[in-house]
């Protein structure tokens, strides 16, 4: 594709601009190794002009009380990208090496859908709340509850799904009546600063209520977390970062919304007919985004007495898949890792796995691609006879890699499922429904799917257990992270 180096901009307090000191970093196509453009590199100067400027608009303008322009603004929003679609679609292969089945199922087209949901949630939410009358200590009072936005909200945001977790950080936001900095994750920039285009040509949202930023330096986001001018972070990535976060947050008590790591359990009960829908979903859902996702099922739990049916079907179902590059192939079903440094652990995870007694299935090298051998690719990989203490089976790969573990009774796979410190996701799969709701309600988990069903939506929350997180995403729930209650009483 055609750099855009010359036209990407910053956004801040209204405006497109460069970096304060001018620089910027290079931009990778993980498919084929080569250089796309440049971005921004933006230096703590910048990321106090937006931080002032978000606060600003907060503060001083109508935005966090005007309903009807927020709805209009993000109705705007909606439009535009709608329109422009496949210039973000194009950007996505390119930055992020999605595959186009990708795009039109998780990448652009459902979160660009998502944005009219949040604009009706706001436009008929009930912001105030009568109480009624009571005899107080005063006498009689009138009391109701306004809810009312939060502030000033920071959203750093990862690779792996970039559109879509961009705008599920900030719409909600909007939608709320914050103001907010999204920072995005230094591998896939040019996904945030598109969306500032759009933004600033397409809009009449305000100066200073989006800011976006993009910086090669993942450490410079600490300047949002430790600033009092803050009044939420929220954050995406990996469980060792959201605590760093939380730890710096804590010096002004910032509130945090943390989505963090995974390694959901995709559990076959011993009466499901065939193996087919559990091992269809188990292969091609991780091929989507090349396994690079915290809410895949990473680990399946197969009955004991079924065990060798069950990796035989998933290995099959792995054989169809190869990797490839989605910019010349728009049939690819997976696409490369993002850079060398990833490949690389997910390697790492796949030798250690073997050395630590695992059995290789398929897969679990580098694939080397006949036409772009600097392409960051990985085979699809299954691991059996896995067991849960395993490093393999605990920690998160973020990659192409399943692992396959026995279990004896449902109590069984029940315990092992729920043996994690995470809880973000999951799967369950019978021949009876009724019996894999029963055992879905066992695991301690923010989604699950039985027998194949999507629960991804804009009206559904996102969250995790445990060290998966804190708070929810997406949905009423996610939307009423970003307001604050406050409770009022006159005389009567």
């Amino acid at each position: 594709m055609t750099s855009h180096s010359s036209t990407f901009h910053l956004l801040i307090d209204g405006a497109l601009r460069n970096s304060a000191n001018g620089s910027v970093y290079p931009n990778h196509n993980p498919a084929t190794g080569e250089v796309l453009g440049t971005a921004p590199n933006a230096t703590p100067d910048d990321f106090d002009a937006a931080i002032s400027a978000a606060r600003r608009a907060f503060d001083t303008t109508d935005w966090s009380r005007d309903v009807g322009f927020r709805v209009h603004c993000l109705r705007q929003l909606q439009q535009a990208l709608q329109d422009h679609s496949e210039q973000l679609a194009d950007i996505i292969v390119a930055e992020v090496g999605a595959t186009r089945s990708a795009c039109a199922t998780a990448q652009v087209d459902p979160p660009i859908e998502g944005i009219g949901y949040f604009a009706d949630l706001a436009e008929n939410y009930q912001w105030h709340t009568p109480l009624g009358h009571r005899n107080t200590v005063a006498g009689l009072a009138d009391r109701w509850i306004e809810r009312q936005p939060i502030g000033v909200v920071a959203a750093i945001t990862p690779w792996n799904v970039p559109n879509q977790i961009n705008l599920a950080k900030i719409i909600p936001a909007l939608a709320a009546g914050c103001t907010t900095i999204l920072k995005a994750a230094p591998a896939t920039p040019w996904t945030a600063l598109w969306l500032a285009e759009m933004i600033a040509e397409h809009t009449d949202l305000p100066p200073g209520v989006v800011n976006i930023l993009t910086s090669e330096d993942p450490r410079i986001g600490e300047l949002l977390t430790t600033d009092p001018r803050m009044d939420m972070i929220s954050f995406t990535g990996s469980t060792a970062v959201g605590r760093r976060i939380m730890e710096m947050a804590s010096r002004h008590l910032t509130k945090v919304f943390l989505e963090l790591g995974g390694k959901s359990v995709s559990l076959v009960l011993d009466d499901v007919e065939d193996f087919s829908l559990a091992a269809a979903v188990a292969a091609f859902g991780t091929a989507t985004v090349a396994g690079q996702g915290c809410a895949l099922t990473t680990r399946i739990l197969l009955p004991q007495s079924r065990y060798d049916e069950g990796v035989d079907a998933i290995a099959a179902m792995m054989a169809a898949v190869t990797p490839d590059n989605p910019g010349t192939n728009p049939d690819a079903m997976m696409g490369p890792l993002i850079n060398a440094t990833q490949r690389d652990r997910v390697d790492h995870y796949v030798t250690q796995a073997v050395a630590d007694g695992a059995r290789l299935v398929c897969g679990g090298t580098r694939f080397h691609h006949p036409e772009f051998p600097h392409g960051t690719y990985y085979e699809m990989t299954l691991l059996a006879d896995v067991h849960n203490a395993m490093a393999i089976a605990q920690e998160e790969v973020f990659g192409p890699v399943l692992v396959a573990i026995p279990y004896d009774t449902d109590d069984d796979a029940v315990a092992i499922a729920n043996d994690s410190i995470y809880g973000l996701s999951g799967a369950v799969f019978s021949g009876d429904e009724t019996r894999a709701i029963a055992v879905g309600r066992r695991i301690r988990t923010g989604t699950m799917s039985i027998n194949g069903a999507v629960w991804y939506s804009p009206d559904v929350p996102f969250g995790g257990y445990k060290q998966s997180g804190i708070g929810r995403e997406m949905g009423r729930a996610g939307f009423e992270e970003h307001l604050e209650l406050t409770s009022f009483a006159r005389p009567i």
